[in-house]
């Protein structure tokens, strides 16, 4: 008979160390933005890992690697996600070390979020 927590044990055990990062990353984001953390990071009906309702819609990202591909996919999933409940789409990227710490992060957004915040200064 399985026991759910051997199993549980293992799969943890097999995640990367971007896979542990991102859930501390998206409580760290919905945190500095005073959001909340959407249920099972944006797996269910409402997209996105982290919320500011109508204000901003999150995606949260985290790599090991020197590098990170942004996709048009991503990027429209986020805005279309973000335009449902009039928010302002944003992606951040979250660059670890081997030992899954924090390096650098990234924001990324369309320009006419830019536009908006200059319009409103």
């Amino acid at each position: 008979m399985p026991n759910p927590y051997l199993d549980r044990a293992a799969r943890k055990a097999n995640l990367t160390q971007s896979h542990r990062r991102a859930p501390k990353q998206e409580a760290e984001i919905a945190k500095r933005v005073g959001g909340r953390l959407t249920p099972g990071s944006g797996s269910g009906a409402v997209k996105g890992d982290v919320r500011v309702k109508g204000v901003v819609r999150i995606e949260c990202k985290t790599t090991k690697n020197k590098s990170f591909s942004v996709t048009l996919d991503m990027l429209e999933k986020i805005e279309e996600a973000a335009a449902s409940g009039g928010e302002m789409p944003v992606l951040i990227i979250e660059f670890i070390d081997d030992r899954g710490r924090k390096i650098k992060e990234v924001a990324v957004c369309p320009t006419y979020v830019l536009d908006s915040i200059g319009a409103t200064a």
